[in-house]
């Protein structure tokens, strides 16, 4: 099988810039599972209103992936890469073998594990979520489940901001996702007192205006708690302010940042691809790697949410268009 691009990944980005080329080249996406990545878990945030989180971008997308162009390998692992002279040769677990003028790396990230965050009660608490865990779970009804709640907080920067860890960097989409999931918990239960304990507010892209009207719903707390402690039956948060503090709740959700997906990591290494401080694929602009021939886009380049992935893999898009061009 032989084409002029090769997309190793099957979300968001990758179903764009396969999109966005299908017409111009002989397309060839792989994907190790299903289609859809990350996003195919996320539920809508929507109140009585669109609070513009982008699912819905992702829906209208896999409405137009039924009329695709391009050819799909599913339940698809890439055994290896080679090259030879200007053109790249792939061989995959089911004995497929390819051969690729260029190849784009769009496989993706994942969420932080609550597990890595047992300091803050992650997988160790009992009423401790994290927001991944409340975003796969919005459209089957999760935020019923909060209704005899009387107070929460949100830590924001979980696992992110951590240097230590080699997670240094911002993950983009934390606060928006946890201020629309906020919303919709003050839509369903306007009793609850909800606390944001936060180190800085990254309200950007569509609607900022409306998450800056969320915001003024909550309590907004400039500390990052330390440690949390389940006493006397709820949830004790720990901070430094003049010395220990301690503020308690029934529940409380971990807004996990994003880390490098294990095929980001094992791909780029594969390609002897260089990375950045984070582990995420180094893009040199316009999604150009160290590695001539080679692309990355989306998530496998750094944190960003299904909107910004979109417009970043159709500027991938045309760049690829304008090198295979000559």
């Amino acid at each position: 099988m032989e084409y002029d691009l090769l997309i190793i990944g099957g979300g968001v980005a990758g179903l764009t810039l396969a999109q966005t080329l299908q017409d111009r080249l002989k397309v060839l996406l792989v994907e190790e599972s299903s289609l859809g990545g990350v996003a195919s878990s996320l539920g809508c945030k929507a109140t009585d209103e669109c609070l513009s989180c982008g699912v819905c971008h992702f829906v209208d997308l896999k409405r137009e992936i039924v009329f695709r162009k391009f050819n799909v390998l599913t339940d698809r692992k890439i055994t290896s890469f080679a090259k030879s002279g200007n053109k790249f040769q792939i061989k995959t677990e089911k004995g497929e073998e390819i051969t690729s003028q260029l190849l784009t790396v769009a496989t993706g990230a994942a969420p932080l594990e609550v597990k890595n965050l047992s300091r803050l009660g992650g997988g160790k608490l009992p009423r401790v979520y994290s927001g991944w865990d409340v975003e796969k779970g919005l459209n089957e009804g999760i935020i019923s489940s909060f209704r005899d709640f009387s107070s929460l907080a949100f830590i924001q920067c979980a696992g992110s901001r951590n240097f230590k860890e080699k997670r240094g960097y911002c993950s983009q989409v934390c606060c928006r996702y946890a201020l629309r999931i906020a919303e919709n918990l003050k839509f369903s239960f306007p009793q609850m007192n909800i606390d944001f304990y936060y180190m800085d507010l990254q309200i950007l892209g569509k609607k900022k205006e409306k998450l800056w009207e969320i915001a003024d719903k909550i309590n907004l707390i400039r500390h990052l708690p330390y440690e949390v402690k389940e006493e006397e039956g709820r949830l004790s948060l720990l901070f430094e302010e003049q010395g220990v503090e301690r503020k308690k709740y029934d529940a409380l959700i971990l807004s996990v940042g994003m880390v490098p997906s294990p095929g980001t990591q094992q791909t780029g290494k594969r390609l002897g691809l260089n990375f950045d401080s984070g582990g995420f694929i180094k893009s040199y602009g316009q999604g150009h790697t160290s590695c001539e021939g080679v692309f990355v886009c989306g998530t496998a380049c750094g944190p960003k949410d299904i909107e910004t992935a979109r417009e970043e893999a159709q500027i991938v898009a045309e760049e690829i268009w304008r090198v295979r061009r000559g």
